[in-house]
C-alpha cells in the first residue's frame, strides 16, 4: 500500500511565529513576547477545552488566546487591530523549505494530506495563501469529530477517512505532543525538530524519525525503508 504522510499544519508547514512581524508596528519590542504567548495560549486553550469536552473550533481558541496574550502583557489593543491580526493569521507564510520538499514527496509517490486542529476551511485558506495547498489530496480536520489532537480518537479518525492502515501511515509534525499522540495509537511519526529546546517527555513514545527540516524527510524515509539509521 502507498505510504500516507499526514502533515500537521501550524508549526510544521506554516510558521506561526511570523505573526510577530504583523504585531511589531503596533507593539514594537513587545511583539515577540505577545506572539509566543499567543501560540502557547492557543494550544493550552484547545487542550483544556478538549479535556473538558467543551469543544469550540480552533479559530475560536486562537481568538481567545490573543486576548489572553494581550492581557498577560498588560497591553491595550483596540478591537479593529485584533481583527486585523486574526486576519493576518490566515496569511502566515510556509517555512522556506516546505514547498519544494512537499513537491518532492508527491513526486516520489507518497500520499500527502494536511491534518490539523484547524477547520478544513481554515486549512484551505492558510495553505492556499502560502501557495502549498495543491500538494495535498485532502484536508483532514479534527472538527469532524469535535476533538483536538492529541486525543487518540482524532488519529484513528484520520486513518479511517483516508482509508490507510496505521502501519503504512506517518504523522509528520514539529509538535512533540502531536508526535507522542500519534505514537500512542500505533502510527509512525516523523518529528520535524524545529525547536531545539523541545524534547520528547515520554521515552516510550519517541518518533521513528527525527529531522531538523522538511527537506530532510524524503531521504530519511528512504533510509528508514532500507533499514538505515535515520533517527538522530
Amino acid at each position: 500500500m502507498t505510504t500516507l504522510l499526514a502533515f500537521d499544519v501550524y508549526g510544521t508547514l506554516i510558521d506561526p511565529w511570523a505573526i510577530a512581524d504583523e504585531l511589531q508596528p503596533t507593539l514594537g519590542d513587545r511583539a515577540d513576547a505577545v506572539s509566543a504567548q499567543w501560540r502557547a495560549s492557543q494550544l493550552q486553550l484547545s487542550f483544556r477545552r478538549g479535556l473538558m469536552g467543551r469543544y469550540v473550533d480552533f479559530g475560536t481558541c486562537t481568538r481567545d488566546a490573543l486576548d489572553v496574550a494581550i492581557a498577560a502583557q498588560g497591553l491595550e489593543v483596540d478591537e479593529t487591530t485584533r481583527r486585523e491580526w486574526m486576519a493576518a493569521y490566515q496569511r502566515l507564510p510556509a517555512f522556506d523549505e516546505v514547498d519544494a520538499a512537499l513537491a518532492g514527496l508527491v513526486a516520489a509517490g507518497f500520499r500527502c494530506v494536511a491534518f490539523s486542529n484547524g477547520t478544513a476551511k481554515a486549512m484551505q485558506t492558510v495553505l492556499g495563501n502560502a501557495g502549498i495547498d495543491h500538494h495535498f489530496e485532502a484536508m483532514i480536520s479534527v472538527d469532524a469529530i469535535k476533538r483536538f489532537k492529541p486525543d487518540p480518537a482524532v488519529y484513528h479518525d484520520m486513518i479511517r477517512r483516508t482509508g490507510a492502515l496505521h502501519r503504512d501511515s506517518w504523522l509528520v509534525s514539529s509538535n512533540n505532543w502531536d508526535v507522542q499522540g500519534a505514537r500512542h495509537v500505533g502510527l509512525n511519526a516523523a518529528w520535524i525538530h524545529r525547536d531545539p529546546t523541545s524534547i520528547i517527555e515520554d521515552r516510550a513514545l519517541v518518533p521513528n524519525l527525527e529531522v531538523s527540516g522538511l527537506d530532510e524527510l524524503e531521504p530519511a524515509l528512504a533510509r528508514h525503508e532500507t533499514g538505515g539509521a535515520a533517527l538522530k
